[in-house]
């Protein structure tokens, strides 16, 4: 018996999903995963974007739910994981109209650096490790690395030490966050530096066998202070820190989830890390003036 084309298409669909192994079909029921992010002290988190259907898409408000909240867990770095809710994101306005914040409950602002999914695939499928600060090894490397860019005598300050395996591959990594400013105020850095003062976020890898390092962010005052009755333009000072580590598109890899600030702005980033590739930005979001 011959079956009429919509009989027989109905047929394939269920030979097909008899032959789909479970695993499968739960991954592709996950088709969007919405990523907010918050810095400390900040009660509402921005809305950094979302991977769905095999994509990145970049931040808009139409990626979260009209009309109703929707359930997040948040993974304070360092910290435990918790469930809150969220509502519909909007715009801060101008000057940041395409910036997108959500209002979450419990209303409670940030302790630390926080990331905040829908996903209910694993957050991080490897350890990630908060090492000592006073790493003798990273101590030094920083301290070459700001001699390099013209410290002569660098006050060596860490700030954060995380160890992770990011790609997979069982060799480790390390992001190294160190900063120093003689004036600063919460998550942002002065207008300007003085002679000495840095931010450094830098990524510690091996590649071909070799310690190599890679630039996340970096920030180094002049030497000599700015005036304000320069006619020169006032060298702006960054401050450049690790926001999380999390596999955001369940491809077993963890994105480094990045943040930077200037004395009137901040913006959050996504990135991508392989040893071959290198970075690659897949979502931002942030304000300035």
């Amino acid at each position: 018996m011959t079956l009429p084309a919509p009989a027989l298409l109905r047929a394939a669909l269920l030979l097909l999903s008899l032959c789909v192994p479970t695993s499968a079909i739960a991954q592709g029921a996950e088709l969007l995963n919405v990523v907010l992010v918050r810095a400390p002290g900040e009660a509402q988190p921005s809305l950094l974007g979302a991977w769905r259907a095999g994509r990145w898409v970049p931040a808009r408000s139409d990626l979260t739910r009209r009309g109703g909240s929707q359930p997040y867990r948040q993974y304070p770095l360092g910290g435990r994981a918790s469930t809150v809710t969220g509502s519909p994101a909007e715009s801060m306005g101008e000057p940041c109209a395409d910036t997108y914040q959500v209002t979450l409950s419990p209303d409670v602002p940030a302790t630390a650096f926080t990331v905040l999914t829908t996903s209910t695939r694993p957050f991080q499928p490897r350890p990630v490790t908060s090492l000592p600060t006073t790493n003798a090894t990273y101590q030094r490397i920083v301290r070459q690395e700001l001699i390099r860019r013209g410290v002569r005598t660098p006050v060596v300050t860490i700030t954060a030490l995380i160890r992770a395996d990011l790609d997979g591959n069982g060799t480790q990594e390390v992001i190294i966050e160190a900063s120093r400013f003689q004036q600063r105020g919460g998550n942002f850095p002065p207008p300007t530096g003085l002679p000495g003062d840095y931010s450094l976020l830098l990524l510690r890898h091996v590649a071909g066998g070799k310690a190599m390092t890679t630039v996340l962010g970096e920030y180094v005052a002049p030497p000599t202070p700015w005036s304000p009755d320069s006619t020169a333009p006032m060298p702006l000072a960054g401050l450049y820190r690790l926001a999380g580590l999390a596999d955001l598109n369940g491809d077993d890899r963890l994105e480094l989830i990045t943040y930077g600030a200037y004395y009137e702005g901040d913006a959050f980033a996504a990135q991508e890390w392989t040893p071959a590739g290198g970075l690659k930005v897949r979502l931002e979001t942030g304000c300035g003036v």
